[in-house]
């Protein structure tokens, strides 16, 4: 069976917990911070073991982990889930890796510059 992902937008309320508690509880779960038309992902690791059939409890056991661990915040999410191989989305770690690099190779041109 291929891997899928459950997608989660998050709303923050400003009468309810911070975006770094929210952050947090979701990081403790297994998401993973995402940059694209969602904020998170949870990857469903199926390693081959996993029938089709069993994916939707294995949907509705993270929703139902998901909600209990936000209950009492007031944030508001959705959920999404499709094969990963159809998402557009990249790891925030990705992009932090991508811009270390390029402040590297600025720094770098920078110094060029100066010792010139």
């Amino acid at each position: 069976m291929p891997n899928y992902v459950t997608r989660v937008s998050v709303w923050f309320n400003s009468e309810g917990a911070s975006p770094a508690a929210v952050i947090n509880k979701l990081l403790e779960l297994g998401f993973t911070p995402i940059r694209g038309a969602y904020d998170f992902i949870y990857r469903h690791e199926t390693n081959g073991e996993m029938e089709e059939a069993d994916l939707g409890s294995a949907i509705l056991e993270t929703a139902n982990a998901l909600h209990k661990t936000l209950a009492g915040f007031q944030v508001m999410y959705t959920l999404d889930t499709h094969l990963e191989e159809d998402d557009d989305y990249i790891p925030l770690e990705d992009i932090d890796k991508e811009l270390e690099a390029t402040r590297e190779e600025i720094s770098a041109l920078e110094k060029e510059a100066i010792s010139e």
